[in-house]
């Protein structure tokens, strides 16, 4: 695949829509829509898997605009303040949506948020022993409601949701590879 030509079609507030013109491997021509966030620096978004000294995993029941529904997912957000890292961001969205603070914070793996649609790479992070501090003011649009799940009742936890409530398998990937780094 080459791509040949970008053309933006559409720029909103937060987001642009992107035709890109593609030549695949037979010569012939086409058109994907793609969609770019204005708002972002580094790679774009990061999560973290957070872990209380108990031995809970920090989840969020977070609605979702898209699908009108609440979404099961780990705390994260977008890095989309200049000059800060992802590490920091990491903190940052840690402690506004969830009130936790990461002491430690690990790398665990890069993977990208939706590959057919957006560019976003998102990179997630293992946060040992958070402590809970409180919660500070949330964005308007965000209303979240946050899961402590006992490490060992995460299986049957994400097999029972709760109603009106879809899971982000990318959250069951991720606890995967952790399980495989020895992390968890």
């Amino acid at each position: 695949m080459k791509i040949i030509k970008k053309e933006c079609v559409f720029h909103g507030t937060y987001l642009r829509i992107v035709n890109k013109h593609f030549k695949n491997g037979k010569g012939q021509e086409g058109i994907w829509e793609s969609i770019e966030r204005k708002n972002i620096y580094n790679k774009g978004a990061v999560a973290v898997v957070a872990i209380t000294k108990e031995k809970e995993l920090i989840l969020e029941r977070n609605w979702r605009f898209p699908l009108e529904s609440f979404v099961i997912q780990l705390p994260a957000g977008l890095t989309d303040k200049k000059g800060e890292s992802e590490e920091e961001a990491a903190r940052r969205e840690l402690l506004e949506e969830t009130g936790y603070l990461a002491g430690k914070l690990i790398p665990v793996i890069s993977t990208p948020s939706c590959s057919s649609l957006i560019p976003t790479i998102v990179t997630h992070f293992f946060a040992p022993d958070v402590e809970f501090s409180g919660i500070t003011m949330r964005d308007t649009a965000e209303k979240i409601e946050i899961l402590k799940v006992p490490i060992e009742e995460v299986d049957d936890f994400f097999l029972n949701l709760p109603e009106d409530t879809e899971l982000d398998l990318g959250v069951l990937g991720i606890l995967r590879i952790m399980e495989n780094k020895n992390l968890l």
